[in-house]
């Protein structure tokens, strides 16, 4: 009974068990048909990595080592170990160079200050004029202060950085000047202010208007003036009242200066600095800009200081002329009264708009 119930379940399954028995049957008669040249060229390519090419007597190699390159018929010509060889640090003739490091962090980070002031003085208004200037602008601006001069003069006064170019003519003096500020003092300041020194110029509001424009903006500020018997189209800015250049303006004029002092023929600064920017900056000068005035007052030869405070002085930027230094010690005095009415105002109005 057994046998007859295990015949009956394995009867479905003995076609697969067959199958499967007689595949596994002729596989292992099918590995004695297989040709043996494949095994020997495996075991002649083993022999051959372990022992060398056939016909040399190099053997193996040592994992270690570096195989030196190999012959015209493609064998391998000798082995060689790697050595370490110490290093030995040149003898160094004289002392060691310093690295060059600049002496302020805003120097090396390309940080630049805001404003540079230029004052033209001359050989008889150094020790009067210019000293007011000098005592007007000097602690406002932290220095950032710098006198030119026509002629050289033994005696200077103390506590003013004073520049002499040795040339009495206005024209050549502009030029050196500008190339100064070029070769020296470009890198460092955003605008450049430059004004006579018979101006009294009001520094907190020249710093409030210059802190409103773009450090990266193309502008020629000042009180426009029409040339004079010329061809030239646009306007320059009158040396009197002082004007505005931008670092971004300079650059542009630099390729050019020397063009401008050979091209250009005027006996006025002002007007010859101006034909340059026009021609190859192609920059007019302007009195506004996006609603901030340059601002200035122009002095009658009978103006005394009640009737400037109400002609508009409280919100002068510049104030010329000024003929005398006890006239401007007065009127830097009138100023600092008036500091907190006019330090604070933006928008000024010139002359022209009262």
């Amino acid at each position: 009974m057994r046998i007859a119930m295990l015949v009956s379940l394995i009867r479905p399954t003995g076609p697969i068990i067959v199958g499967i028995s007689l595949g596994f049957t002729l596989s292992l008669l099918s590995v004695t048909w297989v040709d043996e040249s494949c095994d020997s060229d495996w075991i002649g390519a083993a022999d051959e990595m372990l022992i060398g090419h056939p016909g040399s007597s190099t053997g193996a190699r040592k994992p270690s080592s570096i195989s030196s390159g190999t012959t015209d018929n493609g064998n391998i010509q000798e082995d060689f170990e790697p050595r370490i060889l110490p290093y030995n640090k040149p003898a160094q003739e004289g002392p060691p160079k310093k690295v060059f490091r600049a002496k302020y962090a805003s120097t090396e980070l390309g940080i630049r200050e805001r404003l540079f002031v230029s004052v033209f003085t001359s050989k008889t208004t150094m020790n009067t004029l210019a000293v007011a200037i000098n005592r007007t602008l000097n602690h406002h601006l932290d220095g950032h202060l710098i006198f030119f001069t026509d002629t050289r003069n033994h005696k200077l006064p103390n506590g003013m950085f004073v520049v002499a170019h040795g040339d009495e003519r206005p024209v050549p003096n502009m030029f050196q000047s500008v190339r100064h500020l070029l070769e020296h003092h470009i890198a460092d300041y955003d605008w450049f202010y430059f004004v006579q020194d018979d101006t009294y110029t009001q520094p907190e509001r020249l710093k409030t208007l210059v802190s409103h424009l773009s450090m990266d903006l193309q502008l020629y500020m000042g009180q426009p003036g029409e040339f004079i018997g010329g061809e030239t189209k646009g306007r320059y800015c009158h040396s009197g009242p002082g004007f505005l250049l931008s670092r971004a303006l300079l650059l542009k004029l630099q390729p050019f200066l020397e063009q401008c002092r050979t091209d250009i023929i005027s006996i006025r600064p002002d007007e010859w600095l101006g034909r340059c920017i026009i021609d190859y900056a192609g920059m007019s000068c302007v009195e506004k800009y996006e609603g901030l005035n340059y601002n200035y007052l122009t002095m009658e030869n009978n103006m005394d200081l009640p009737r400037m405070e109400n002609d508009g002085f409280q919100n002068a930027l510049t104030v010329h002329p000024v003929t005398s230094a006890e006239f401007l010690n007065a009127t830097s005095s009138l100023s600092v009264q008036d500091h907190a009415v006019g330090c604070g105002q933006i928008i000024v109005q010139s002359k022209s708009d009262q």
